[in-house]
């Protein structure tokens, strides 16, 4: 036998390989304004929720579960903003700036787990 035919050989076909995308670009339509409003609009409501379960129980059990929701409340919150902060490039720097900020004053002033 002699050698291989130079050019394409009969039955083989090159493998498809797809374009390749960064993580961010997967990452950054779940960032979106809406999606970012929608997460600050529902830790906001639960802030406020905790709150009143707080204020309008009268057992520490009835205390602590509004400590729960507000701390939760809170999680989504700094969490929405941070990621606004961190990936949404698109945005100016100083809003991205702010959104980080207001992230960590957050979580100094109001603390996951206040102890009143």
């Amino acid at each position: 036998m002699g050698p291989a035919p130079q050019g394409q050989y009969p039955g083989y076909a090159p493998v498809y390989q797809p374009v390749h995308k960064p993580m961010i670009e997967s990452v950054r339509p779940i960032v979106s304004d809406l999606m970012l409003a929608i997460a600050a609009v529902v830790g906001l409501f639960l802030l406020m929720l905790g709150w009143m379960i707080f204020g309008l129980a009268d057992t520490n059990a009835g205390a602590d579960a509004g400590q729960v929701v507000k701390a939760f409340g809170l999680f989504i919150l700094t969490v929405a903003m941070m990621l606004g902060g961190l990936i949404r490039v698109d945005m100016e720097k100083w809003v991205r700036v702010s959104l980080v900020i207001g992230a960590v004053l957050l979580v100094t002033w109001e603390g996951f787990w206040s102890l009143y």
